[in-house]
């Protein structure tokens, strides 16, 4: 929809533009006087739109280094979008986004990228929001996310007077797969874990406390969902990241998952080789069983009390919220059951801490 509005706006001013620049002279048949040349309304459209690229090379250039892949987002998005113009502007307007290009690629100056988003504040929303999803799509091309670059976006936002929940959509859609892969594969430190669950770091304890409420219980539901292991895999390190993060804000520590060291074997406690008449016994581990309340509501027995605590609240929040809905009387039946199981597992783990 917006590209169709956006093509409609443009279409138009340009029609405008084309008709003063065909006008003839006076009835009289004299020579009008020459004035001081003045932009129309359809050359600062021309000029809003070409600013387009101005501020996706700004965003390229955030981390300082202007990636092949970024380059290839920019040409693309430019091409896609004079697709949607049609033939009656695209190529005037494809000329003013190609010289744009060229001299943002030599480097893009704060008062350059300022003098951009002025420009394209004479647009309509829907094309300051594709704007800004330019960006996006270019900081998230080379799939890394340097605290520079968010820095970028966020100023690019203040400047096009982006609202704050077009931010969020788009930041959840370009950038949130990538910071999630990254910190599920170690790559990222424990420091920029809040930042990666939607938290400040100057929100009360209560108000984080929440928020890790919500995110565990959408990462749950995405495990829940998930078409494949890696994203299940994912989902379950999520968990994991938000139980972490909960139980140090409770208690004041950081959970140490790592296992205590084996003792490594000495002359004493050394196994006994194997003989063929006496093959040496496989030690099995017997797996542990849960309850029937912690087998219903799919509890993870390896995780810890805080950890199953956390778990229980997301658990809850989304039984609660099915009852919301208009159910019949067995599926409600159901999430009344699930609720009680949660109730009687919350005062087991409560009594363990």
């Amino acid at each position: 929809m917006a590209y169709i509005i956006g093509a409609a706006v443009l279409i138009w001013g340009l029609w405008q533009f084309f008709s003063q620049q065909d006008r003839p002279a006076n009835s009289a048949g004299n020579t009008p006087q020459p004035t001081p040349p003045r932009p129309t309304q359809a050359e600062a459209m021309l000029e809003a739109v070409a600013a387009s690229m101005t501020v996706g090379v700004y965003c390229a250039l955030g981390d300082g280094n202007l990636d092949n892949r970024e380059t290839a987002t920019l040409r693309r998005w430019k091409d896609e979008f004079l697709k949607k113009v049609g033939d009656e502007g695209s190529a005037i307007i494809g000329r003013a986004m190609e010289a744009e290009i060229q001299r943002s690629l030599r480097g893009v100056s704060e008062e350059r990228l300022h003098q951009a988003c002025l420009k394209q504040h004479s647009l309509p929303i829907e094309l300051r929001s594709m704007t800004m999803g330019l960006a996006f799509e270019i900081v998230a091309a080379d799939k890394k996310i340097e605290p520079a670059e968010l820095a970028s976006l966020q100023k690019v936002a203040r400047l096009l007077a982006i609202p704050e929940e077009t931010f969020k959509r788009l930041e959840e859609k370009y950038l949130k797969p990538i910071q999630v892969a990254a910190a599920t594969s170690g790559q990222v430190s424990g420091s920029d874990h809040e930042r990666l669950v939607g938290i400040d770091s100057g929100w009360p304890k209560d108000r984080k406390l929440a928020q890790l409420t919500s995110e565990f219980a959408k990462y749950n539901a995405r495990m829940q969902t998930a078409r494949d292991d890696t994203q299940r895999a994912q989902c379950r390190k999520m968990l994991e990241i938000i139980a972490d993060l909960r139980e140090e804000l409770l208690t004041g520590r950081k959970p140490n998952r790592n296992p205590p060291p084996q003792p490594r074997p000495t002359a004493n406690n050394a196994p006994k080789p194997a003989t063929p008449s006496t093959p040496r016994p496989t030690p099995s581990i017997p797996a542990p069983v849960g309850s029937k309340d912690e087998i219903l509501i799919g509890v993870d027995l390896n995780l810890t009390p805080r950890q199953k605590l956390a778990f229980l609240e997301g658990e809850e929040a989304r039984w609660k919220g099915r009852m919301a809905n208009q159910l019949p009387p067995a599926a409600l039946a159901k999430c009344e059951t699930a609720l009680q199981a949660i109730r009687r597992l919350r005062n087991v783990y409560q009594a363990q801490l």
